[in-house]
């Protein structure tokens, strides 16, 4: 009720909304200072010898796809939940709370938080991302995921723990079928095949960096999650699964649009 109340109020108010959006640019331009100071740090830890050249490339794609999501997350937040964006401004330092009751009537502890600029909702936020790019993706044939299998919550056989540059093949026609494939928010999870051997594979999204059709070399990448090491040396394309397309697909569901990267 808080939330829809403050929504309303927001719209009916042509000071309030104009205040608004000067909240989402502090909030926009804060995330996007913090993300140019880990940049510059980067440059200068380049210019030092302590980066090679491509891990300096690597941290300004980073920050270019940081800020961008960053911008589609802070505005759709003001259309989904505008008292969030104002308790993250407040949660920022951005605005007092005398300031948060003038806008919305409500205390900070009495909204929940928005989200936009935390980990948590970058991730969330990201997760929806790569499920849509991958359902499409999986429509159009096997997908190879790249995924840095170092990662604690990264789930793969023991002998491929460690690998950052970790190739998986998924897919709707496989043989052997991959029967409980699983594509969610969270990230990407089945029974794939290794030696003749099935294994239950997890790939949380935040260890996904790449998802490409097999044999279109066509596909998604996020710049942002490439291991630094992948960065220094890119990963040769290898298929650590023992699939072959059948002539049925299993039961499968569409994904959301996106744009397919060469």
């Amino acid at each position: 009720m808080a939330g829809a109340y403050s929504a309303r109020m927001i719209e009916r108010d042509p000071k309030t909304l104009a205040r608004l959006q000067a909240v989402v640019t502090a909030l926009i331009q804060h995330r996007v200072t913090t993300s140019l100071e880990e940049l510059e740090d980067a440059i200068a830890k380049w210019r030092s010898g302590e980066l090679s050249a491509l891990e300096a490339h690597g941290a300004v794609l980073k920050h270019a796809a940081r800020c961008e999501r960053t911008v589609e997350r802070v505005t759709s937040g003001v259309g989904d939940r505008p008292d969030g964006i104002i308790r993250d401004a407040f949660d920022a330092g951005l605005i007092d709370e005398g300031e948060v009751f003038a806008l919305v009537g409500l205390r900070p502890d009495q909204i929940a938080p928005g989200g936009s600029m935390g980990e948590g909702a970058e991730d969330t936020a990201q997760g929806r991302d790569k499920r849509a790019a991958v359902e499409e993706l999986l429509e159009r044939g096997p997908v190879l995921i790249h995924v840095d299998a170092r990662r604690e919550d990264v789930r793969v056989p023991a002998r491929l723990r460690g690998d950052a540059r970790l190739v998986l093949r998924f897919g709707y026609r496989l043989q052997p079928a991959i029967v409980d494939l699983a594509v969610d928010d969270d990230g990407i999870a089945g029974t794939l095949t290794f030696g003749g051997t099935p294994f239950y594979c997890k790939l949380p999204w935040p260890a996904v960096y790449a998802a490409i059709v097999e044999g279109e070399q066509r596909g998604t990448v996020w710049p942002e999650d490439i291991p630094d090491v992948v960065m220094e040396k890119p990963p040769e394309p290898q298929t650590l699964t023992e699939p072959e397309p059948t002539a049925e697909p299993a039961p499968r569901k569409r994904g959301g649009h996106h744009k397919l990267v060469d």
